[in-house]
Order: C-alpha cells, then sequence, then structure tokens
C-alpha cells in the first residue's frame, strides 16, 4: 500500500468525521486514523503519517504533520489568518 492509496477525499472526510475536541474544530490523530481504518482497514502508521503530511502540505487539511497529536482540521474549518475560509469570512 502507498499514499495513492488512499484517496484524498476519503482521508480529508475522516478528518471531518472524527470526533473533535470540545473546545476546538481539531481531530487527534488517533481518532481520525481510527475514522480511516474503519473504512479503509489497517493503515501502517508510516503510511498514514505520510499522507497526512501530504494533505497538509497541499492544504487540504490542516494542522500539525509532525505526528505528536495532529490537530487536524479539514481546511474549510480553519480560520487562521491568510487561509481561503479566513478570506471567505472577510468577504462576507
Amino acid at each position: 500500500m502507498q499514499c495513492k492509496d488512499i484517496p484524498d477525499d476519503v482521508f480529508v472526510t475522516a478528518v471531518r468525521d472524527a470526533p473533535a475536541l470540545s473546545s476546538a474544530r481539531w481531530r487527534m490523530r488517533w481518532q481520525v486514523a481510527e475514522e480511516l481504518e474503519s473504512v479503509m482497514g489497517p493503515i501502517p502508521e508510516n503510511l498514514f503519517m505520510a499522507k497526512a503530511r501530504r494533505l497538509i502540505a497541499r492544504g487540504l487539511i490542516g494542522g500539525c504533520p509532525c505526528g505528536c497529536r495532529g490537530d487536524w482540521h479539514p481546511a474549510d474549518e480553519c480560520y487562521a489568518p491568510g487561509t481561503a475560509a479566513d478570506r471567505r469570512n472577510l468577504d462576507a
């Protein structure tokens, strides 16, 4: 299995469907992994993190790519200055 074998939209949906922290919109990496594996079956940790890093680099999800916790969120839920969601808020 390689990164290309995990569809981008399936990974982003797993991020979206994983339970968010009550005080924020972030999802922890182990919750995202559990959600993704419920759809795709077991995924090696190194492959899971490589796919996450690629999606973060491409701007499809936001969060920390180091693997400490994740703090991941779909890009459309990101309100950090300069992001697409932030610009949408400024246009409203």
